[in-house]
């Protein structure tokens, strides 16, 4: 299965009765450093029932490949991880502890991208009543690092674009029904690369453009590690894979002027 980058908490809509609300959980914390063995092999996520009424959830563990342009493939993942409890129903304003336990499959020499993904489940269906569910489902990032692990990445490539976002089919198509034209994105496409054993967050690292425009005005746009966790996400890059990244900027630079940086 795939999913959007960077899909922390994800909604589909199902078959069912009633409707449940975006708030009608809570889900602590979304992003999680694990080691593979030792005492920090195990994590706890929290689930808060925010809702008037009980809440069936499931918890599946999956390992997660990001390709290039962002897209996440999560692969079942259940022989790497032993998670407890596998279902429960959280009752009004209750909390749930799941404990999630590493497995390494002999030794490892890189980090690994996992998912624990914390599933609302389908309640019986009443023959009277509204037959829409949304089921809400909660992706949170495991980064499994073993020790002296170390991300090395470097900026292989810059380029201006100027174009219309390809979407997927089915949001593509949901767009034309709607009548509303595709998404533009206009900026600096980087390419970084990870030559390293552990992972590298592009998105929390601040970065620099430096250079002039068309017009000769002076481009000196610094990014924090907020701004550029709005543009890119956490921006991650496995170690030995490559990420590219739009950077929105309104003004053409002059390419050969242009210096782009990270902080690592």
């Amino acid at each position: 299965m795939s999913y959007g980058p960077f899909l922390w908490a994800l909604m589909a809509a199902v078959s069912g009765l009633g409707a449940v609300s975006a708030e009608a959980a809570r889900v602590t914390p979304m992003i999680v450093e694990m080691t593979p063995t030792g005492r920090g092999a195990t994590a706890r996520v929290e689930v808060t029932n925010t809702d008037a009424i009980d809440l069936p959830v499931e918890i599946r563990m999956y390992r997660g490949k990001i390709d290039e342009t962002g897209q996440l493939e999560l692969e079942p993942a259940e022989d790497h991880f032993a998670a407890y409890p596998p279902q429960v129903v959280i009752p009004p304003n209750g909390r749930q502890i799941f404990r999630v336990q590493f497995i390494p499959q002999g030794e490892m020499t890189q980090s690994e991208i996992y998912y624990a993904s914390i599933s609302q489940l389908p309640v019986k269906l009443e023959e009277a009543g509204s037959r829409i569910q949304m089921l809400m489902r909660f992706n949170i990032l495991l980064n499994v690092v073993p020790d002296g692990t170390v991300a090395k990445p470097a900026l292989e490539s810059v380029q201006w674009v100027d174009r219309m976002v390809e979407l997927p089919p089915d949001a593509a198509k949901a767009n034309a029904d709607k009548n509303v034209p595709p998404p533009h994105e206009r900026g600096l496409e980087v390419r970084v690369t990870n030559g390293g054993t552990r992972y590298f967050a592009a998105g929390r690292t601040p970065w620099s453009v430096k250079g002039v425009d068309e017009t000769g005005a002076v481009i000196d746009q610094n990014y924090d590690v907020q701004a550029m966790s709005g543009m890119i996400g956490m921006g991650i890059v496995a170690p030995g894979r490559a990420r590219t990244f739009v950077i929105p900027m309104e003004r053409k630079p002059v390419m050969n002027s242009l210096r782009v940086s990270f902080e690592h």
